[in-house]
C-alpha cells in the first residue's frame, strides 16, 4: 500500500452522455501541495467533489488515509477539509458561531477550538467579524471563514476548489503563507486555480488535467527544468501549450 494521504485508482465519472472524469490516476502524499489546473470542464471540481464523497463514481476508486471512500464515506469525511467552488454557509449563524459549529461537529476540543478559531481567525483578518452574521459577510469574507473552518480540524488532507478567487491581496498573501505551514506540518493539500502565476510560486507539485485524464503531472525540480530550459518559460506556457489540443474551437457560422 501507498504512503499517499490521497490515492485515486481508475476514477471515472459520467454525467449521461458525457464522461467528465476518464480512469484518472492521482496520488498526494505528506507534505505536498498540489495545483491541480485544467481547463473549464476538464473535470477538477467532479474529481474533487467524488473525493469528499459529494459524488458516487462510475468507476474506479478513491482512497483517503488508507481508507476507501465508498466504504466508509462518513469516516473519510473526517479526514478530508474541503472548502468548493460553490460556497454554502449557514447565513444566520455570526462567524464563531459556524466556526464552533464545525469545531464540534469535527470533535475538536473546546479548549483546542478557542486556541486554533483565535489563530485562524487572526491570521485572516476576520477577528474583527466573528460577531457577525455569515450574511452580511462579503464573499472575499466569506471564502476565508469557509477555509478556516476547513482547517479548524487539522485533517490530513485540504482540498480547497478555486478558495482565492475574491481575496484581496493581504488576504491571498497570508493564506498563502498558512497553506506552506499546513503542508510543512506534514498534511497535503490538493488545490484547484487559474490563478497559474500564484501556482507557480506555491506549489511544490502541478498536475494538469485535461478530457477527464492526467496530462502532465511535475513535481518542482522538473518544473523549475523546464522553466530554466526556456521549453516552457512559464506555468501559463506549459499550461497554453498542453490544453491547446482539448479546448474547443467555435464551429463555423
Amino acid at each position: 500500500m501507498s504512503d499517499a494521504i490521497l490515492r485515486v485508482e481508475g476514477l471515472v465519472k459520467r454525467y449521461r452522455t458525457i464522461t467528465a472524469v476518464d480512469h484518472l490516476q492521482l496520488e498526494v502524499r505528506p507534505g505536498e501541495l498540489v495545483g491541480f489546473i485544467g481547463p473549464n470542464g476538464a473535470g477538477k471540481t467532479t474529481t474533487m467533489r467524488c473525493i469528499a464523497g459529494q459524488l458516487v463514481p462510475d468507476g474506479g476508486e478513491v482512497w483517503v488515509g488508507g481508507v476507501a471512500v465508498t466504504q466508509d464515506p462518513v469516516g473519510v469525511k473526517g479526514k478530508i477539509g474541503y472548502v468548493p467552488q460553490e460556497l454554502e454557509l449557514y447565513a444566520y449563524l455570526t462567524g464563531e458561531e459556524f466556526l464552533r459549529f464545525v469545531g464540534d461537529l469535527r470533535g475538536v476540543p473546546r479548549e483546542a477550538q478557542e486556541e486554533r478559531m483565535k489563530h485562524l481567525l487572526d491570521l485572516c483578518e476576520l477577528s474583527h467579524a466573528r460577531d457577525r452574521l455569515v450574511r452580511e459577510y462579503s464573499g472575499g469574507m466569506a471564502r476565508k471563514l469557509a477555509i478556516c473552518a476547513a482547517l479548524l480540524a487539522e485533517p490530513p488532507l485540504l482540498l480547497l476548489d478555486e478558495s482565492f478567487v475574491g481575496l484581496d491581496p493581504e488576504s491571498t498573501h497570508a493564506i498563502q503563507g498558512l497553506l506552506r505551514d499546513y503542508c510543512a506540518r506534514g498534511h497535503a493539500i490538493l488545490l484547484s486555480s487559474h490563478i497559474l502565476d500564484m501556482l507557480e510560486r506555491l506549489c511544490t507539485r502541478v498536475v494538469l488535467v485535461a478530457a477527464g485524464k492526467v496530462q502532465r503531472d511535475l513535481q518542482r525540480d522538473a518544473l523549475e527544468a523546464l522553466f530554466q530550459s526556456g521549453e516552457h518559460p512559464t506555468l501559463t506556457d506549459l499550461y497554453l501549450k498542453t490544453t491547446a489540443p482539448f479546448r474547443r474551437t467555435p464551429s463555423a457560422p
